[in-house]
């Protein structure tokens, strides 16, 4: 039975007594803890500035983003950094530079070995004169043809007069090894071809190479007077 302003113990609970007018005393409330600082002291800031100060400026940075399947664009291509910017492949501007440099070079050699060794009277000796000036004017030709396609001009002088350089075959600037085959065993087998037909079948091909050009990987390419290029304008 109840009892008026009494409340009866939970079952189960012992060694609670009713009390009269009173309630019982619930569970305690947990006890707040102190709030923390929010600030350091003067001593500590000083410490981490001069551990952030120490520490390198890589550290500091932030990494940059990384995109999932991009690729930064290079800079430039091979074919950019060395060598001239090449234009279409040329044909008719190589045989006018041929004649430049038969005008300018060989003409000039031949008169100087003239006046310089004598002529002979025998005609062994005028023979081997012949020969000797032949092997001369030959070697000359293929250092001066070797030496200006392969420096930084990437032509003789008479393919600057008409706006003309060698490039291999993607537009670059060609290899020295791929100089050298052009003007010395491709020459030869071109010279020796009837009817200049390796010099001719240039003017069949879009890519205008002839029989040299072929074995050596190279082309003559009209030189671009801009350079151009689609990833630093579309970057």
């Amino acid at each position: 039975m109840t009892t008026f302003g009494n409340r009866q113990s939970a079952p189960g609970a012992p060694g609670t007594k009713p009390t009269f007018g009173k309630k019982t005393s619930q569970a305690p409330a947990p006890r707040a803890m102190p709030a923390a600082k929010s600030a350091l002291s003067s001593g500590s800031l000083a410490f981490l500035q001069a551990d952030h100060n120490r520490a390198p400026a890589a550290a500091r940075a932030p990494a940059s983003r990384q995109i999932p399947g991009y690729a930064a664009p290079a800079a430039q291509t091979a074919s950019q950094t060395a060598g001239h910017t090449a234009g279409k492949p040329v044909w008719g501007r190589r045989v006018i530079a041929a004649v430049i440099d038969v005008a300018v070079f060989i003409v000039p050699l031949v008169l100087i070995i003239g006046v310089m060794v004598p002529q002979p009277q025998t005609t062994d000796a005028q023979f081997a004169r012949h020969v000797g000036v032949f092997v001369f004017i030959s070697l000359g030709s293929l250092a001066y043809a070797i030496g200006m396609e392969s420096s930084s001009r990437q032509a003789t002088l008479g393919k600057l007069a008409v706006g003309a350089i060698v490039t291999d075959k993607s537009g670059g600037k060609p290899t020295l090894g791929a100089i050298i085959m052009r003007n010395t065993l491709g020459k030869l087998v071109s010279g020796l071809t009837p009817f200049y037909i390796s010099y001719l079948m240039g003017l069949a091909r879009k890519d205008r190479r002839c029989l040299h050009d072929l074995m050596a990987g190279t082309m003559v390419c009209a030189k671009s007077k801009t350079s151009f290029s689609y990833d630093q304008t579309f970057a």
